[in-house]
């Protein structure tokens, strides 16, 4: 969106008058996180600015509003989680994580307009009844994430110190993440046996996966369409390495990532030809019930000891 300033807006911040503009279109943002992300979403006179930056007559600001709107889905809100008793899935528990199973359609923490009805407030009443909620974690315990859309094994931290554990694991990749897809277009490799079977009966020692397709390069928001990102074999602006192994057969597929960027399961897939069943955004789907389920979650206890969990 491309605007004008005319005289009645000259003299105003121009972080002012960004939020004004994005409230009118819905999106409202406090003028902190506003501030602190204006240089990626707002432009003028075809350069980034500075928030203190005052308006001239004749400037002419562009406006990202689907930037502002994707990052006000993603903003933390921790100390707004409010305990809500919800049904949880709980596979594994002890004195330091949570193993849960997510449902398709649950969302996995709150963000602005949307405060109730996530895992992270199940969570939060969960604890919270048990005299086990430490009020130092972020977003209720929550390291990572899978779309509303996609079910499957998450992990949560009881505490900080395990919290804080588990962020690094994801960090350095010592957290073993495998997904199954169900395929639109068939790949041509005859199934020979049952793939969510064979994740099960997986022994991760021997790491088997690299023995499937690799497949890496780069991902990064595509131009074309703001609320997609696309997968390259090389590097470009705003691109983040990406790498990931994939078992075909018949229409379907297991995947092991072992970077998290975002949409990765589905940029990658996309490059190589092939969507995810009933994904609306990247094939032929609509609404959330894309056919994409995390099935293997395995990480160290804070004693070493590696846990695997499979649906």
């Amino acid at each position: 969106m491309k605007i004008r300033i005319d005289k009645k807006e000259e003299g105003k911040r121009v972080d002012t008058f960004l939020s004004e503009i994005l409230k009118d279109k819905g999106v409202s943002i406090s003028r902190s996180i506003l501030q602190k992300y204006i240089q990626n979403g707002c432009i003028v006179n075809g350069r980034s600015c500075k928030k203190g930056y005052r308006l001239k007559e004749g400037d002419i600001v562009e406006i990202n509003e689907e930037y502002w709107e994707e990052l006000k889905k993603g903003l933390d809100l921790s100390d707004e989680i409010i305990p809500q008793k919800g049904k949880l899935d709980i596979r594994y528990e002890d004195k330091n994580f949570l193993v849960l199973y997510k449902p398709k359609g649950l969302v996995m923490h709150p963000g602005v307009g949307n405060k109730k009805d996530t895992l992270a407030n199940y969570v939060r009443y969960y604890l919270e009844s048990k005299g086990e909620y430490d009020d130092l974690v972020d977003r209720a315990g929550i390291v990572h994430r899978l779309d509303k859309g996609v079910s499957g094994l998450v992990v949560i931290g009881k505490n900080k110190e395990s919290q804080e554990f588990l962020k690094r694991e994801f960090k350095n990749r010592k957290v073993i993440k495998i997904y199954h897809a169900v395929l639109e277009e068939y790949t041509n490799i005859e199934q020979k046996f049952d793939l969510k079977e064979y994740v099960r009966k997986m022994n991760i020692k021997i790491k088997p996966w690299r023995g499937w397709k690799k497949v890496e390069g780069y991902i990064g928001r595509s131009k074309t369409d703001r609320y997609k990102m696309e997968f390259k074999g090389y590097e470009f602006p705003g691109s983040k390495y990406a790498l990931s192994y994939i078992l075909f057969g018949g229409n379907e597929a297991i995947i092991k990532i072992e970077t998290g960027r975002m949409h990765q399961i589905r940029a990658t897939l996309n490059y190589l030809g092939y969507h995810i069943k009933g994904d609306s955004l990247y094939g032929r789907g609509s609404g959330d019930n894309i056919m994409l389920e995390a099935v293997l979650l395995s990480f160290r206890d804070m004693n070493g000891k590696r846990l695997v969990f499979t649906c």
